[in-house]
């Protein structure tokens, strides 16, 4: 992981994400998922890896839908102003592998997850839940609360 002497430390305990990977993190998944991708999984790999320090795991039915979810996560990505070293597999769409730094992910299309199973080798690694990166169970922003019922606006008057 990249981190600088003045850089916040993680928080404390083991069961949480250092900031800066958390916010790679919740971007990628948020992306995947606005794309429905299926069956999305977050493990965090923290100290126990030399080349990433979390890992974004999910799945969709064709290539097409790979590809559109691959690119959905890249252009979140730069939006956010996150790292993104390099994208292999985008042309085929089988198997595309996003390098976002300290996050990778990775996106399959269905029976590809499966043949290299990647869920079987990080099964000992800690799964990260969706409401540790402030999302709903489906990966997504939590939709915004409805203003509570207050009085009337000044004058009486009900809004048009």
């Amino acid at each position: 992981m990249t981190q600088t002497p003045d850089a916040p430390a993680p928080e404390a305990g083991p069961a949480s994400l250092h900031p800066h990977i958390a916010a790679v993190t919740r971007t990628a998944t948020r992306a995947a998922s606005e794309l429905k991708a299926e069956e999305l999984r977050v493990v965090d790999l923290s100290g126990r890896s030399s080349y990433c320090d979390a890992v974004v795991i999910c799945g969709a039915t064709t290539a097409r839908q790979v590809r559109a979810i691959a690119e959905s996560v890249v252009r979140a990505a730069r939006q956010a102003g996150h790292s993104l070293l390099g994208v292999e597999g985008l042309e085929v769409g089988r198997w595309v592998l996003i390098d976002l730094g300290d996050v990778v992910v990775h996106v399959f299309e269905g029976p590809w997850r499966g043949y290299y199973d990647l869920d079987g080798i990080f099964v000992d690694a800690r799964a990260v839940r969706m409401d540790e990166l402030g999302l709903t169970d489906e990966g997504l922003a939590p939709a915004a609360e409805a203003p509570a019922e207050g009085p009337p606006p000044a004058g009486g008057a009900e809004p048009a």
